[in-house]
């Protein structure tokens, strides 16, 4: 795959171009199923300014944690070029949705449903743009896809990643239309579980340059694949936590 394509006299990143695009869809997404939560264009605007606010801290804080779980793993300071990592968004972000939503007494529930598709929208376009730009990439693979960057076939992990990270999306969306107006903030954690999952399984067919990223304390596990642990460990605690509250209400 090519790293930039040229149209008419311009060169074009493809990183950069899907990365973008994957900024683009939060709004997209939000704008598109504001009328089914009953959100003002207003409201919908101050949601799309939070998510994508508090998303990109979740990345930074997603990178800065990273340096020092491999700086302890290395014995010696981790330096790394990336200053943003987004396997820390679904995360995170739920933690500050959950304290603005105590701060401010908004729906908690009603939020993470609301916001759900556009976390995963995010990941499908940004590993789009890994595609492209060889990032991310897999085992040395005759029957794979090129890599520009490394300058020969391999797996072509993130496209499967891709793909994955988009049926979640559909998913998400599902749910939506499934639940009519009923927000019982399931659709979240059931979007993180399976990321946590279909995210896990391709991270066996990954490649990391740092040795202790591709086995974190010698595991056998990448570090991310430890991310991704908590992240279904996270959603998990809440989506149980939700069924055990509707039981009991049911019992009243």
């Amino acid at each position: 795959m090519l790293q930039y394509i040229h149209f008419l006299n311009f060169e074009i990143n493809m990183y950069k171009l899907f990365f973008y695009l994957a900024l683009a869809s939060v709004p997209i997404l939000l704008f598109a199923t504001r009328k089914h939560y009953g959100y003002s264009i207003r409201r919908t605007a101050f949601y799309t300014s939070f998510t994508l606010c508090f998303g990109l801290v979740s990345a930074v804080l997603t990178a800065w944690l990273k340096k020092i779980m491999l700086s302890l793993a290395d014995g010696a300071p981790y330096h790394d070029a990336e200053r943003l990592r987004n396997y820390g968004i679904p995360i995170f972000l739920p933690v500050f949705l959950l304290l603005y939503c105590n701060i401010f007494k908004d729906d908690f529930k009603k939020l993470s449903d609301y916001i759900a598709p556009c976390v995963y929208s995010v990941m499908t376009f940004v590993k789009i743009g890994c595609v492209f730009w060889g990032c991310c990439y897999g085992k040395p693979d005759e029957n794979g896809l090129w890599n520009a960057k490394l300058g020969y076939r391999t797996f072509p992990v993130q496209l499967y990643d891709s793909v994955t990270s988009l049926i979640i999306v559909m998913i998400c969306l599902l749910l939506l239309w499934r639940m009519k107006k009923k927000h019982f903030g399931f659709i979240y954690p059931i979007g993180g579980i399976l990321f946590a999952i279909t995210k896990g399984y391709w991270e066996s067919f990954r490649v990391h340059e740092s040795a202790n990223e591709q086995s974190y304390y010698g595991t056998g596990w990448t570090l991310w694949q430890y991310w991704l642990l908590v992240l279904f460990v996270e959603c998990a605690v809440w989506l149980i936590s939700i069924l055990l509250h509707l039981k009991k209400n049911k019992r009243r």
